[in-house]
């Protein structure tokens, strides 16, 4: 009985501009056809995929893109909690004390909900700046002394 290959784990900054342009396939995917639940449709994967490799030579599949998708997600809600100060921030510090948010502007747009109904469908009772607005950086460094607590979700 042979073992199943196990595929090779995918470094998504291997390459400059790959993860922006997944963020921008994502974004075009869901304003074009819409979410299927809480994420993309399985057409929509075919076309972020597609979009990658013939930009970048870059080959993934759809369990590798929605892996980077939720991990991209729970990376946002980290930065959304700690821009607004809202919350118990100890659980969501550490991760982006290592690993900063990369482009939160098309994160506001992919995660948020504005890509649903596109930019222009902002509402008024939004808590966040409009998207096309620039958000000034988050300084970690201003959390240094915070207990981490981990075990996030």
């Amino acid at each position: 009985m042979a073992m199943a290959e196990k595929r090779p784990r995918i470094n998504w900054k291997q390459i400059e501009g790959v993860e922006k342009t997944f963020l921008e396939a994502c974004i075009h995917e869901i304003t074009t056809y819409r979410r299927e639940g809480s994420s993309l449709k399985a057409s929509s994967w075919k076309n972020v995929a597609e979009r990658l490799k013939t930009e970048y030579n870059f080959v993934v599949d759809q369990k590798q893109m929605k892996n980077r998708y939720d991990y991209l997600k729970a990376k946002f809600g980290a930065w959304l909690k700690l821009k607004n100060k809202i919350g118990n921030l100890n659980k969501m510090v550490e991760t982006l004390r290592t690993s900063p948010l990369v482009y939160p502007d098309l994160c506001v747009q992919l995660f948020d909900g504005s890509a649903a109904t596109g930019i222009h469908g902002w509402g008024a009772s939004s808590t966040l700046p409009h998207p096309s607005h620039d958000s000034p950086d988050i300084n970690l460094s201003d959390f240094d002394g915070i207990n981490v607590i981990y075990g996030y979700r």
